[in-house]
């Protein structure tokens, strides 16, 4: 079973080629660096890495999600 993400969108910026959704970054002294992976569906996710366990137990942290835009967006 998968959860739903508990954060909230910071902002949603729409550019030529992606939905952009950005959320509330972690304070700077606690991240040790930022890594972004390809999703095999073309979602480009970007997490901070913590120095420290973050509040929910894990070492990283979504910063913001990309989503390409597709035929179906074109119309929006």
């Amino acid at each position: 079973m998968r959860s739903k993400m508990s954060k909230k969108v910071i902002k949603v910026e729409r550019t030529k080629n992606f939905i952009v959704k950005d959320y509330k970054d972690p304070p700077k002294k606690e991240v040790k660096g930022y890594r972004t992976k390809k999703l095999p569906n073309g979602v480009l996710v970007t997490v901070a890495i913590l120095r420290k366990t973050g509040p929910r137990g894990g070492k990283t942290e979504v910063v913001n999600i990309k989503k390409p835009r597709g035929k179906r967006d074109a119309g929006k």
